[in-house]
């Protein structure tokens, strides 16, 4: 039971029941919510509340810190006090919330490991359905989807099973075999795709697994490690400076298809609400007029700014972006203590998907939705604090039995006082 509720949870998100969705009522530009969508709702929020119930009743459950997350849903659902649609903002919002309070839930109940594998296979189950759908391809655009609303969620789901079926492979090693199919199968699916964000990031994974596998051995190999770190960062360095000759090596549009074209109108009306924004998921309703202005000047429907950045401070402005950059840097330096402590392969987990999501970032929202994404981030920044907090426990237990063992040598109570 424990474990379907938690695969029901971790699957909505992904959006990957959309096809059902679809099958049932059909498909039409500017869709509204129907009845299955509101279920679908419901049943999130309760999986949430029941993995939150259940982690917490846990035998000794090691505590984390559940403030600062619930602070950052928090403040979301606080902008519904100057958001321009209040009603979107709330209802956004309070989904955003029990996809916290369900990643809490989750990460009481199970390992680090058993929570990679069931994301791995989730996206890998998912990849094999949308391969033989039907109706694969959109009919909007023509790209490959399979079970998503489209090209971007179905990568991004397939960057999700390539971390997971990677974490399989650094656990297990090569004897996995059914991580290395995950892997195989998600990168498949995402090459055809044709998303070049999510192939990138998948890129990154396997470079990062490489040189992370190579650090967790020690010795001379994670010296090799290092020498390879410092030789991508680099060679990425170099192709960040030389962007324009990349793109034209690659053939691929310089203005990333339109989305640097709409960063200064966006930039324009970060800076008429810079310090709060516009309210958490309101700013690019149909009836907000600076929306609507945008759209125009760019000439297509927008529902984001295609960059993390650039929305977070539409939604939420600097203070409330702040806030997010130092979870995410939070993460990083606990992603960090574990590779050099006590759980290195989550650690490099972890690390290589903090790098993911700046990378995804540079064209898609990133931690703004209640999406696959933004899942794994709570989960793994709640897995890598379990594993630092259970590890300095164990010690400060090993400590007192250490100190109780020395005071029982001596046999005169005084002389124990004295101590």
């Amino acid at each position: 039971m424990i474990y379907l509720v938690c695969l029901i949870y971790m699957i909505l998100p992904t959006e990957a029941l959309s096809y059902v969705d679809r099958m049932i009522y059909g498909e039409w530009a500017s869709k509204p919510g129907d009845k299955l969508t509101e279920f679908l709702n419901l049943l999130a929020i309760a999986s949430s509340i029941l993995l939150f119930w259940w982690g917490t009743r846990q035998p000794r459950n090691t505590r984390i810190n559940r403030a600062l997350p619930l602070a950052a849903a928090g403040l979301l659902l606080t902008s519904v006090l100057w958001s321009v649609a209040p009603t979107t903002t709330i209802t956004r919002s309070i989904a955003y919330t029990f996809l916290v309070v369900g990643a809490i839930g989750i990460v009481g109940i199970f390992g680090p490991n058993q929570v990679m594998r069931m994301t791995a296979l989730i996206a890998g189950f998912s990849a094999a359905v949308s391969l033989v759908l039907p109706d694969g391809t959109s009919p909007f655009t023509g790209d490959f989807r399979g079970l998503f609303p489209g090209k971007n969620q179905l990568g991004q789901a397939m960057v999700i099973g390539v971390l997971g079926g990677l974490h399989g492979i650094r656990v297990r090693g090569w004897r996995g075999y059914m991580d290395i199919g995950v892997v195989v199968l998600c990168s498949g699916v995402a090459f055809l795709s044709k998303s070049a964000t999510s192939l990138l990031t998948i890129f990154a994974f396997f470079i990062f697994h490489v040189i992370g596998t190579f650090y967790m051995k020690g010795g001379i190999i994670r010296i090799v490690g290092i020498c390879m770190a410092i030789f991508v960062t680099v060679i990425l360095f170099l192709l960040m400076t030389n962007i324009d000759f990349l793109y034209n090596l690659l053939d691929k549009d310089p203005t990333l298809t339109g989305r640097t074209e709409l960063w200064p109108y966006v930039m324009e009306y970060i800076y008429q609400r810079p310090l709060l924004g516009w309210g958490f998921a309101a700013f690019w309703m149909p009836w907000n007029p600076a929306a609507e202005q945008i759209m125009s000047a760019v000439g297509f429907p927008l529902n984001e700014a295609h960059n993390g950045l650039l929305q977070l401070l539409l939604d939420v402005g600097v203070d409330g972006t702040a806030f997010f950059l130092f979870l995410w840097m939070r993460s990083v330096m606990m992603a960090v203590k574990c590779i050099n402590g006590v759980a290195p392969a989550i650690g490099v987990t972890s690390l290589a998907f903090l790098i993911g999501i700046l990378l995804i970032g540079v064209t898609e929202q990133v931690l703004t939705t209640a999406d696959g994404l933004t899942v794994q981030f709570f989960l793994l920044g709640f897995m890598c604090e379990k594993e630092l907090r259970a590890a300095r426990q164990a010690r400060t237990a090993v400590g007192l039995r250490s100190e109780a063992f020395s005071l029982g040598q001596f046999a005169d109570p005084r002389e124990r006082d004295a101590v």
